[in-house]
């Protein structure tokens, strides 16, 4: 059964002589945990239980309407009674947690092979994520047409009413927007705990999912026995104006890396030089653009890319295959920032630059489609989600004036701090009354592992510094070999994970081999290890 199944009993109202789907939908409309048989197929080995978890929207209303989110549970082949359940965060904000299609859910099962044996996890669809109506997906901004020559201000004036009408349509479907933020989020996590009969578990938030996980440490931290966090959302940072600027030091990172190597610097030369010229290249008219049929082909082909096969069949782009795709600068750094986080595609950033540079179409083409492959085969952030998230807890704190000095300061990536986080769409969205504290650091003693990537572009090792110094017993850490997304990436990572869930405490100094590890940050044991006393920190880099 699928999840558009499910909620399709929501049609089935109770009134007298409706009988059993009538009484079904009722229970399902109750607060607390629902199992139900899984609406996939369980090839997955181990153990797997599935149900839907009601909550109400709003809980600072007593008449607020309930909503469901789907939940799988993971289990171990080998049960542990020592060894907790893991809940999983996914990032975004607004980002699915893919539940509905077997092939993500299979995702599932190989992710929770990156976590230590013996521990179960727990997925949750964050309110909004994990069912089909409403339609947060806001469709209509994530499919407004924009005429190529349109000026960028007719363009923002385009998105703004198209939130604005996707706002209204979801309160005229009776949806409160105040109610999807960190606050009401971590008070599900509280909640599902307890309904179901866990007396503690492991939070594991990856990229924004790290923000829930601080926002359920701050608010609701009965039962959470550990933390770990996957490229750290420190709700006081301003990692938003950053972008651009985390960017390009992650990218300058790997030219320095080729300059370090001989066999690089010979056959490359320099990196920064030839990212320049490239750029420069792009810029120049005419704009080289290329087909979807170019990209792809005229065949039915399976691709390899990154350690996935992506199957690309002709037929299902027969609408678009002459759509004509612009490389420009832009899409370039789009291309690079993508790449930061994945190790092959990191690998071939200097093939990359050398071909453009020269304007060699075929090498061009050819990462052009694994990065278009790649971003079709990742979830689309539900829009309405996002915007609720950011615009409660990240903008009401970020001025305009500091928008706009970020942006002058990127130069040619301000796009990345004006556009790529579209904050001129908050004045028009509606998130409620707004709490100064969401902009203050979580203090917590609980035990905490960070975890930052080297290469990441979007949430470097000093914002995971910035949440650790916070947090009397927790340990961060910069993985050399990393970039967005850690845990997926490195050995050292998972070895780090093993250590830490085993104790709770600081992982031992021979966990990861030397080269393993750039950057390390964790205080002296205290006295007290309940309190949260003064900083005894040690920091090596």
């Amino acid at each position: 059964m699928t999840l558009r199944r499910l909620s399709l009993f929501s049609v089935v109202l109770l009134a007298a002589g409706v009988g059993y789907w009538g009484w079904e939908e009722w229970q399902l409309r109750q607060p607390g945990f629902h199992e139900q048989d899984c609406w996939f197929e369980q090839t997955i080995t181990g153990p797997v239980h599935c149900g839907l978890f009601t909550v109400r929207e709003n809980r600072q209303k007593p008449d607020s309407r309930t909503i469901q989110l789907p939940v799988v549970i993971f289990g171990t082949e080998r049960p542990q009674p020592d060894k907790e359940p893991i809940l999983y965060l996914t990032g975004g904000p607004g980002a699915p947690a893919d539940l509905g299609e077997q092939c993500r859910v299979n995702h599932w099962w190989a992710m929770r092979r990156s976590f230590p044996a013996g521990h179960d996890l727990i997925v949750m669809g964050q309110r909004g994520t994990g069912l089909e109506e409403p339609d947060f997906e806001c469709r209509e901004l994530s499919e407004l047409e924009v005429p190529p020559e349109a000026p960028s201000d007719n363009i923002r004036s385009l998105q703004i009413d198209a939130a604005a009408r996707c706002a209204d349509r979801l309160r005229n479907d009776g949806v409160d927007l105040a109610a999807y933020n960190s606050r009401e989020s971590a008070a599900d996590i509280a909640e599902l705990r307890s309904a179901l009969g866990i007396e503690s578990w492991t939070l594991f938030g990856r990229s924004y999912g790290t923000r829930l996980a601080l926002s359920a440490l701050r608010y609701h931290p009965k039962g959470i026995r550990a933390v770990i966090l996957d490229s750290v959302v420190p709700p006081q940072a301003d990692w938003l104006t950053q972008l651009a600027a985390d960017f390009r030091s992650a990218l300058e990172k790997v030219f320095a890396d080729c300059a370090a190597d001989d066999g690089c610097a010979q056959q490359y030369g320099d990196l920064a030089t030839a990212y320049e010229k490239a750029i420069e290249r792009l810029s120049a008219p005419p704009t080289k653009t290329f087909s979807v049929r170019e990209l792809l082909g005229h065949g039915e082909r399976t691709y390899r890319i990154g350690g996935r096969w992506l199957r690309f069949s002709p037929a299902s782009l027969s609408e678009v295959e002459d759509l004509e795709i612009p490389f420009d600068a832009e899409t370039l750094n789009d291309m690079l920032f993508a790449a930061l986080s994945d190790e092959e595609a990191r690998s071939l950033i200097p093939v990359l630059l050398r071909e453009i540079a020269a304007f060699r179409s075929s090498v061009m083409r050819a990462q052009f489609r694994d990065y278009l492959l790649r971003q079709a085969e990742e979830s689309d952030i539900v829009w309405a989600i996002y915007l609720s998230h950011v615009c409660h807890d990240e903008m009401p704190f970020i001025s305009k004036s500091r928008i706009t000095a970020a942006a002058k300061a990127a130069g040619s990536l301000a796009y990345l701090v004006t556009d790529a986080w579209p904050s001129y769409l908050c004045e028009f969205w509606p998130v409620g009354e707004i709490d100064p504290i969401e902009n203050t650091p979580v203090e917590s003693a609980i035990p905490a592992l960070l975890l930052a990537g080297r290469y990441d572009p979007i949430t470097p090792y000093p914002l995971a510094l910035a949440a650790a110094r916070h947090l009397p017993n927790g340990y961060a850490y910069e993985l050399a070999d990393a970039g967005h997304g850690v845990l997926v990436q490195s050995d050292c990572a998972r070895r780090l994970t093993d250590a830490f869930l085993r104790s709770l405490e600081r992982p031992p100094e021979d966990t990861c081999g030397p080269q393993a590890l750039t950057a390390r940050f964790y205080r002296q044991p205290l006295e007290n290890r309940g309190q949260i006393g003064p900083e005894t920190g040690s920091e090596s880099r």
